[in-house]
């Protein structure tokens, strides 16, 4: 895989990154064989096979160990046979996409430090991406082992300038797709839900995260207290909208809970699991088809992709 930093993209910004996921398949390069042995990477399975991550949240909201062999899965209403990819030992591809923009300055340090955490916590032989974005988006942190992870792209958290949110999420949707190695993996949104410079809209964002092999959708946004309460519940719910079409979970803390809120968030990635299923219909046609996870135990919460949209042609 090619790979970049914010350097080499200066100046080129998102027309270089919409080229780059538009041409995803060709840069991804080949990948060894899948096999459901933990320690080994997981290809991108073509269509119509499918990986589904999962989150299994207790009503108290923290992560669940279940037996796997409990999981059904329904497809437009009709159960589907499954198999096992991933367990909760296995690494994890995971993209960290950081709001720049300069309404984030308060949270820079905050940010930065729940990133690291989040990262100290994955399982070994993981791989972590960072996408940082204002008015414009830069591939910062190209995929990386966690073992050889530089973090001197968090000294870039600069805020300041306007936020190209929706844009950012289709593009690095597109780029994680095409080139993360494992079946487990999330994307992590820090922002305020905010966007002033996108083209594209809100409903385009979220439809791009709803494709077979989506990684999980959590999304990290701490309220300002300074801002009004109308203004914090709609950049809350803008940020619920993206991690509900993305099977995740949204943690908005206030900066007094802000510890516990990312030991939780680190703990439910690193608790993911996968589940693997052909699709009913193999017709690349971008039709939507209705996800519903189940298990035989009372008062879980199952978070997955409630719908996913087959490849188009």
């Amino acid at each position: 895989m090619q790979t970049w930093t914010k350097g080499a993209l200066q100046g080129v910004a998102l027309i270089v990154l919409l080229a780059v996921a538009g041409a995803g398949s060709a840069l991804a390069g080949q990948r060894g064989s899948d096999t459901a042995h933990p320690s080994v990477p997981a290809v991108n399975d073509p269509w119509p096979e499918v990986n589904l991550n999962v989150v299994v949240l207790n009503k108290q909201g923290a992560p669940q160990a279940v037996d796997v062999t409990g999981f059904q899965l329904f497809e437009d209403k009709s159960e589907r046979p499954l198999h096992f990819r991933a367990t909760a030992d296995s690494p994890v591809s995971i993209a960290f996409l950081i709001d720049t923009s300069g309404s984030m300055y308060q949270r820079r340090e905050l940010h930065a430090a729940a990133i690291k955490e989040i990262v100290n916590s994955l399982p070994a032989g993981s791989e972590v991406m960072a996408i940082l974005f204002a008015d414009q988006a830069y591939i910062d942190l190209p995929f990386t082992p966690v073992s050889s992870i530089d973090y001197s792209f968090l000294d870039r958290l600069e805020a300041r300038g306007g936020t190209t949110l929706y844009d950012t999420v289709i593009v690095a949707e597109k780029y994680f797709v095409a080139h993360a190695r494992y079946a487990r993996r999330a994307i992590v949104l820090f922002s305020d839900g905010g966007d002033n410079e996108s083209k594209s809209r809100r409903e385009d964002a979220i439809r791009s995260i709803e494709g077979p092999g989506a990684p999980t959708f959590y999304s990290f946004f701490i309220p300002d207290a300074r801002t009004s309460i109308t203004e914090t519940g709609r950049e809350t719910r803008a940020m619920e909208d993206f991690a509900k079409a993305g099977g995740g979970v949204a943690l908005t803390p206030r900066q007094k809970d802000f510890a516990p809120a990312v030991t939780r968030l680190a703990d439910m990635i690193r608790s993911q699991y996968v589940l693997h299923f052909t699709a009913a219909d193999p017709t690349r046609d971008g039709k939507a088809h209705k996800l519903e996870v189940r298990l035989p135990v009372k008062d879980l919460q199952i978070h997955a992709l409630p719908v996913y949209y087959a490849p188009a042609k």
